[in-house]
């Protein structure tokens, strides 16, 4: 009774949130994107299933809402200058996708005697992938720095901005109009001419509005403001002839040139996600359960034509741009399925009468079909392209078409007689502070990373070696003479990269000292497995770097603090080398004790060392360690007699268990 009082709107809000709260919790334990959880709350709820929404044109209005914000959001993210840093990947590679993906569904299409407007309709359809899924299952992975995800990123970028003229497009493709004429070129100029006034705009007048209102200090006042520019450009552009969803986006680049476009972005952002949640819960609610389930078999089909074409198409694209077959091959992987914008733009194809009832019906089953493969598609993909890789490129095909397994990116040359180097796999912010400090030391080391970006500024401004490329590649840990180096540094955050690499590297260099970074402990106990000699956890040093602040903040001594860290290392790191000893043979067992350290440091001028004989200072008994050597200029003296005096900066190499070796260290 209490919620048959309710009105319409109210109720079937009321009903939805608490359908898609249970639906999403679900989803989330099996991993599957909010996106699809939305669609099948949709589903649910529509008049198939339980037949829960009384006011569908309320959910409606909801959903143009959703639609707008989602494009003025993107809108303010949206930023010339990064665009133009990769801008041939996004304009070719895009260009490329886009337009071959259109032709060949539209060409395909129109063998099952469809109309020649409505053909090219759905190759706009399936032209567009998903940009929510796809960029945050790669942000999650941290894959989006690589080469595959960067190629990912500019096919994204390209469909969505293209998905504003192809919306302009859509009304001349309904039946009720002859095409193209003179509106449509009258459409065009308006457009440029508007895009125009939003640039000039977004320099002068905005950047000033929003100052003011900032001065205001009122979270309110700023949201209102965000909310005012975005409808009103929106119907601006709506009175012109032109879009609201375009008014949208040109909003939300008026205000991504200004210094507070990332405090606009989230500001915006919950209610984007609300109401876009109500976008996607309207596609499900006209989702025809019997059509679904009686087409089975055509839906399959199609999804896979669909999947495989566009993995074909944006592959060669991104392969045409200069990358390797590889990574043309992941990045076509990931864009294969069909996006949320395709459902934007169905929608208003729909309502032109653009495309009949029953392809759309077929368009919204593929739609979720290829959307609900994505994740698995994704985990499974470098294992994918390398049975493809295995499948189709011989040995004598990479011989003869060496572009198939190089990138068109210069290489630096590397001194092949280099030896008893670091070897930095990932030239991450962890790795250029590795590289300095090795400089520093004079010793030689060379780095990998697959950020052509990041080689480039590398080579030019910092003249340093770094070969692009991935290093599971047996060529490429070859090139870097991985077989001579002393020692290799991972700092890549891919837990399943790291461990393909560590795999190769013991093929080539089986004696080589390996040290992984990651994120957890679990991950350590992963990587280990895959025998790296250490693994640092980002996490726990990153809380010993903590405690030791928060200590001195209570005044704790320095080396009751240091104490403390030690004891931390000693119980956390145990996991890792008991694991360790559990790998190894017996051989190797007895070659490392869990309590033990070898350590190496310099005399200072003020040790308590300096100047004296090594058998006047009892180390063993006195400070239980033992000298194992002595580096004294260029010159190592292994196993020193007690009659050799210590002098000032010889390095001195020590045995003994950890506390020990720390204490000494210290002296």
């Amino acid at each position: 009774m209490l919620l048959s009082a309710l009105p319409p709107a109210l109720y079937d809000i009321g009903i939805i949130f608490g359908l898609a709260i249970i639906v999403l919790i679900v989803c989330n334990y099996f991993k599957i994107p909010s996106v699809i959880g939305f669609l099948l709350t949709g589903v649910v709820a529509g008049p198939d299933l339980l037949n829960l929404v009384q006011a569908e044109s309320d959910i409606g209005l909801f959903a143009e809402i959703g639609i707008i914000l989602l494009l003025f959001s993107i809108g303010i993210e949206f930023s010339l200058k990064d665009l133009m840093k990769i801008r041939r990947q996004v304009f070719v590679g895009g260009a490329l996708q886009l337009f071959g993906t259109i032709t060949v569904v539209a060409f395909a299409s129109s063998f099952f005697e469809l109309e020649v407007k409505e053909s090219i309709f759905i190759g706009f359809l399936f032209s567009l992938s998903s940009t929510a899924i796809v960029l945050k299952i790669l942000q999650e992975k941290g894959r989006l720095q690589s080469p595959q995800g960067r190629s990912t990123m500019a096919i994204l970028i390209f469909q969505d901005i293209a998905v504003v003229p192809l919306m302009l497009l859509t009304p001349y493709l309904s039946s009720k109009t002859q095409g193209i004429d003179f509106s449509f070129v009258l459409t065009i100029i308006k457009g440029v001419l508007t895009v125009i006034a939003v640039i000039v705009v977004s320099r002068t007048v905005m950047p000033k509005l929003l100052f003011i209102v900032a001065k205001g200090k009122s979270g309110e006042l700023f949201l209102l403001t965000i909310l005012m520019v975005c409808l009103f450009v929106a119907w601006l552009t709506s009175a012109l002839g032109l879009s609201l969803s375009l008014g949208a986006f040109l909003a939300g680049l008026v205000i991504s040139e200004s210094e507070y476009s990332h405090e606009a972005f989230g500001t915006i952002l919950p209610f984007r996600d609300v109401f876009t949640s109500f976008f996607f819960i309207s596609i499900g609610l006209l989702v025809n359960m019997d059509y679904f389930l009686s087409h089975l078999g055509l839906i399959a089909g199609v999804a896979i034509f669909i999947m495989i074409l566009k993995t074909v198409v944006a592959g060669s694209a991104i392969f045409y741009t200069g990358n390797n077959a590889r990574v043309a091959m992941l990045a076509g992987l990931f864009v294969c399925q069909v996006g949320e914008f395709s459902f934007i733009l169905a929608e208003t194809g729909r309502e032109l009468s653009v495309i009949n009832n029953e392809n759309y019906q077929l368009f919204l089953a593929v739609s979720l079909s290829t959307m609900a493969v994505t994740p698995l598609l994704i985990n499974k993909a470098d294992r994918l392209s390398s049975w493809i890789s295995g499948l189709l490129l011989s040995d004598t095909i990479k011989k003869r078409f060496p572009r198939l397994i190089k990138s068109s990116i210069a290489q630096p040359k590397i001194d092949q007689s280099m030896n008893d180097h670091v070897v930095i796999i990932g030239y991450t912010e962890t790795g250029k502070n590795i590289s300095r400090v090795v400089r520093m030391a004079k010793i030689p080391f060379l780095a990998i990373d697959m950020d052509p970006e990041v080689v480039l500024a590398a080579s030019n401004k910092r003249k340093t070696p770094v070969i692009y490329g991935n290093a599971s590649n047996a060529s490429v840990l070859k090139h870097a003479n991985i077989e001579k180096a002393r020692a290799v540094v991972i700092t890549i955050k891919n837990v399943g990269e790291i461990k393909t690499i560590l795999t190769e590297i013991r093929k080539q260099a089986p004696s080589c000292y390996v040290v992984t970074t990651s994120r957890s402990l679990l991950d350590m106990s992963g990587n280990i497995r895959f025998w790296a000699n250490e693994v640092v956890s980002e996490q726990f040093e990153s809380s010993i770097e903590i405690v030791t602040r928060l200590l001195s903040k209570y005044l704790v001594p320095r080396n009751e603090i240091d104490d403390f860290v030690v004891r931390m290392r000693g119980f956390n790191y145990e996991m890792v080398r008991t694991l360790r000893y559990e790998q190894q043979g017996l051989q190797d067992y007895r070659l490392e004790i869990s309590d033990t350290e070898i350590l190496t440091f310099k005399v200072q001028e003020s040790s308590p060392f300096a100047g004296k004989k090594l058998s006047d200072l009892q180390l063993r008994n006195d400070w239980g360690v033992s000298i194992l050597a002595i580096k004294r200029g260029g010159s190592i003296m292994a196993n020193p007699g007690g009659n050799e005096f210590i002098q000032i900066s010889d390095i001195l190499v020590v045995f003994g268990n950890h506390s020990d070796v720390d204490r000494i260290s210290r002296a």
